[in-house]
């Protein structure tokens, strides 16, 4: 894989949610100016061989909002043409990451065709370093020819220099956080697990390609880090910025005090 050294980011990246095509946007953020990407794409969930997304009685599962998908994104590619389009995403992440850093790309596995497809289609020849399981408060993909998944996975894709912070690795590979609620978002991050992550690393500059409702943006600026996001749907993007503020405002932290000038949403207020 290409070395990327470490580069300075331009000022007009920093700490903004840029609204649109992912490789439209990612493409002109120049190589190696991130430190850390973490994000979580639409896992394509439409497109599916069977309907296990049920409560087990035979009716859909009201409260699985992955059922009615996103703003702006059908999540029903077929699966050949999704698969490329996630490498070329993985390709671009891995372009604008330096040499000491890392990607966390979270995924979800599931049977298709009564067959584990695992998204090794996706992350194959990419430098995967570690799958880390994200322990899921229950499931909704109920089927009788499996049991029941409770987790997703977070791939650790990483350069060869990048190395957490002293003491951090002892939290192991499983980690259990209950699913974000109260969020219009289908499929939200915990806030805790990306803190987890943030908090693991030195990392200062952070990418979230597939930013949804801010939630790295929002574990990015509670810990004084510097964030960049990319998403497809305005509505959610004008949600993310809402939480980032509310954010600023509940904490008061010297860490966001130091970056407000740097927030377009903070620009002009008082």
């Amino acid at each position: 894989m290409k070395e990327q050294r470490r580069q300075k980011l331009p000022h007009h990246f920093r700490n903004k949610i840029f609204v649109g095509d992912i490789l439209h946007h990612i493409k002109t953020i120049p190589d190696g100016s991130v430190d850390l990407v973490i994000t979580s794409p639409p896992y394509n969930l439409k497109n599916s061989t069977g309907n296990g997304m049920k409560c087990g009685r035979g009716g859909k599962w009201s409260n699985a909002s992955l059922i009615k998908g996103y703003t702006d994104h059908n999540d029903c590619m077929p699966h050949e043409d999704y698969v490329a389009w996630q490498r070329q995403c993985l390709d671009q992440m891995m372009r604008v990451i330096h040499d000491e850093g890392a990607l966390f790309y979270n995924h979800k596995w599931r049977v298709q065709g009564g067959l584990l497809q695992d998204r090794h289609d996706i992350v194959a020849g990419f430098p995967v370093r570690q799958i880390i399981i994200w322990r899921r408060a229950g499931g909704i993909n109920f089927n009788p020819g499996y049991f029941l998944p409770t987790y997703e996975v977070i791939y650790l894709i990483a350069k060869k220099g990048f190395k957490l912070l002293p003491k951090a690795n002892a939290v192991g590979d499983v980690w259990e956080f209950p699913q974000e609620m109260n969020n219009p978002h289908p499929a939200p991050f915990p806030i805790a697990l990306i803190e987890r992550i943030v908090q693991s690393t030195s990392a200062e500059i952070i990418l979230d390609p597939f930013i949804g409702s801010g939630t790295t943006a929002v574990a990015a600026t509670k810990n004084g880090r510097t964030y960049i996001g990319i998403e497809l749907s305005k509505d959610y993007a004008t949600y993310a910025e809402e939480r980032i503020k509310r954010c600023f405002n509940e904490t008061g932290s010297k860490n966001i005090e130091a970056i407000k000038d740097e927030l377009p949403l903070f620009k002009g207020s008082s």
